[in-house]
């Protein structure tokens, strides 16, 4: 299949076959039409007038609707994770034999990382995490 194309005959006579439709086009699309242009920019004009519209309509959507309802699950998240906050700090203070003992499947260190003191992950927090060990 791949032949047909390789030849330089062949080549050159797809080459010609490509140019040949180019003196049989229609005077339609030759000459210009005034008519139609002023119908095409008409049309073109419909479309950006209706999405002037549209879009001042989304505007008003965004800033009326889905704004406050941003600040207002803002605000009812900052009250939970204000009383989240207050619970960890007294986590902190808490001794390892305070602490809630840790179930079987947890912290299991089979090779010690590469990094720090090799027990801690990557993202460890020290208000948050903690190891006991047994």
């Amino acid at each position: 299949m791949f032949r047909l194309f390789a030849s330089k005959q062949s080549a050159r006579a797809f080459g010609r076959r490509m140019q040949s439709t180019a003196g049989k086009l229609d005077a339609e699309f030759q000459a210009p039409n005034p008519a139609k242009g002023k119908a095409f920019a008409e049309n073109a004009e419909k479309i950006a007038d209706h999405s002037k519209v549209g879009s001042a309509t989304w505007k008003k959507v965004t800033f009326f609707l889905a704004v406050p309802a941003i600040v207002a699950s803002g605000i009812s998240v900052f009250g939970v994770e204000k009383e989240h906050a207050e619970h960890r700090k007294h986590l902190t203070a808490l001794s390892d034999d305070q602490w809630p003992q840790d179930y079987l499947y947890q912290n299991i260190r089979r090779n010690d990382f590469f990094w720090g003191d090799g027990d801690k992950t990557l993202f460890w927090n020290q208000g948050v995490n903690r190891h006991v060990k047994n």
